[in-house]
Parts: C-alpha cells; sequence; structure tokens
C-alpha cells in the first residue's frame, strides 16, 4: 500500500490494480471508503480497464479471433509500480505477454490520485503503445460508505439518498436480472433525488443512468456528511450495493457499459467502445469532494 495525504484527507492506494484501500477524512476522525466485511462484496474500488463489468460468455473478437476477459477487464488483476511525484500518487501498469493473451494491444496504464483540500482528483491515462488503433472502455468504482442499521436479512441503508443538482428526466439502462446484462434503454425517474435502499438494489441490482445531462451528484447521508461526485467527461454513472450485507453505495463513473444480451462480439463494435490511435493517450478523471 501507499499513501499520501493533506491537512483534510488521507488515502491509500493498492499496487495490486492500482485501487483505493482508503479516503480518510482526518478532521472528522471518519473513514469514508467501504472497509470490506464477511458476507459481503471483498473489493473496495476498481480502476476499470479496458471492459467494463462482463461479457456474455467472457468472450469478444478482435479481427475475427477470440479473446477472454475478467469481469472488468484487466487492471484490476494486475500489480502495478506505484510512487509519489510531486505530491501525487502514481501506479503504473504495463501490458506483458499475459495481458496480450486477453487484449491484443500494447498499452500503459497510469492511474493518479491528488489532493487538494477536500477533494480527491482521481484520472486515469491510458497510452496507446501499438501499431493499430486500440479500443477500450475505462471506469471507477469507488465504493463510499453509509450509515445503516443491521436488520436481521440485511444492513437497511434507508434514508441515506442521492441528489442531482437540478430535476432530471434519468434514463437508465435496463437489464436482464442473471447477469446484468443489458436490454434497453427505459425511463427511470423524473428527479434530483434518488432514496437509497437495498430492496432497490435487490430489485435492480447496477442502476447505470445515462449521464450526459448531469456534472455532479451528491450522497447525502444519515450522520449529516456528504461527498459530491464530480463525473468529468463519464458517459455513464452506475450505482451499486451489494444486496444484502454491504454498508456501502457505489458511485461508477463510466465511460463504457456492460454487454448486451445479444451482443455483436466484435470488441470494436460494442456500444460504449472508444479508440485511442497510436502513440496517442486519453486521460479520463473524475474527483470527489467531502463536507
Amino acid at each position: 500500500m501507499t499513501s499520501i495525504e493533506n491537512e483534510a484527507l488521507r488515502i491509500c492506494v493498492n499496487e495490486k490494480g492500482g485501487s483505493l484501500t482508503s479516503i480518510f477524512d482526518k478532521k472528522k476522525n471518519k473513514e469514508l471508503l467501504y472497509q470490506p466485511i464477511e458476507n459481503s462484496w471483498q473489493g473496495q474500488d476498481v480502476f476499470i480497464f479496458p471492459m467494463i463489468a462482463r461479457l456474455v460468455d467472457s468472450t469478444y473478437t478482435i479481427q475475427d479471433k477470440e479473446y477472454e476477459f475478467k469481469n472488468h477487464g484487466l487492471i484490476r488483476y494486475m500489480t502495478g509500480t506505484s510512487k509519489i511525484e510531486n505530491g501525487d500518487l502514481k501506479v503504473t501498469f504495463h501490458s506483458d505477454e499475459e495481458t496480450l493473451k486477453r487484449y491484443p494491444f500494447a498499452f500503459k496504464a497510469e492511474a493518479i490520485y491528488h489532493l487538494e483540500g477536500n477533494q480527491l482528483f482521481v484520472s486515469y491515462h491510458i497510452y496507446n503503445e501499438d501499431d493499430k488503433d486500440m479500443p477500450f472502455m475505462v471506469g471507477g468504482h469507488p465504493a463510499f460508505m453509509v450509515p445503516g442499521v443491521k436488520r436481521e436479512h440485511l444492513f437497511d441503508i434507508k434514508g441515506n439518498y442521492i441528489t442531482f443538482p437540478k430535476k432530471l428526466k434519468l434514463v437508465r439502462i435496463k437489464q436482464e436480472e442473471t447477469f446484468s446484462f443489458n436490454i434497453e434503454d427505459e425511463d427511470f425517474m423524473e428527479t434530483d433525488r434518488i432514496d437509497l435502499s437495498k430492496e432497490m438494489f435487490i430489485k435492480i441490482n447496477t442502476i447505470i443512468l445515462k449521464a450526459d445531462d448531469f456534472e455532479e451528484l451528491t450522497l447525502h447521508k444519515t450522520d449529516g456528511s456528504c461527498v459530491t461526485m464530480h463525473k468529468g467527461k463519464a458517459k455513464y454513472l452506475a450505482l451499486w450495493s451489494a444486496n444484502e450485507w454491504g454498508n456501502f453505495v457505489a458511485l461508477e463513473p463510466w465511460n463504457g457499459i456492460p454487454d448486451y444480451l445479444h451482443p455483436n462480439k466484435d470488441f470494436y463494435k460494442k456500444p460504449g467502445v472508444q479508440t485511442i490511435k497510436p502513440n496517442e493517450e486519453y486521460i479520463f478523471d473524475y474527483s470527489v469532494s467531502i463536507d
């Protein structure tokens, strides 16, 4: 683990996956990032690249050759090299013989973490080191702890809620129930607020919202504290919580989406896929403010 801090926050990042393991509010002496508990999700955050969530049959094709991804792609299973540079924490990953078996492109990927007052800035830098256009998706997956009450069958998170700066006609991507593969767009609700509950996440495993119409959202907790996410250029925002015991909600900015139920196997043609030309760089970033 590697950490950086300022007068307000301290963060820790794991070299495996380059993801956050702690966001600590020094002024309130409180951990903000979910800390895994028994019988629930054992993750905390994911640097998602180059595939978001799952593929049907876990497979895709490049130039008619079949390859396989695990959930959320490659980086979460890799170990990078960390260093602190000008006060920022950077974790760097390089493609290798093993990644080329699953994703036939040479790349470098970096997660960079920067603190400024009560704000955490996260940026993912993707470099195409190959000689052909490189298709990819990218996203974040920070899970923030929320207060609640442990009931007989679940951890009740009612009373926590999310707000948007204005009333929006939210559109979500409807999913089939088994593995959450996409089916079609549907109107979700017209609102500036989403009340959180485990019942909602049992009914809709992952809420994937089209995010072009809003720049930020705020998680309001029953203890009076807030976390505001500025989503950057993310075209989608996913909301997720483990159905039963996890005392968290994940706010996930995505550029890309999971597979459709009846997909085009060609990765270049999947909805949400972007491409980087050889020797070019793509930057995806978001930030969170702590109140």
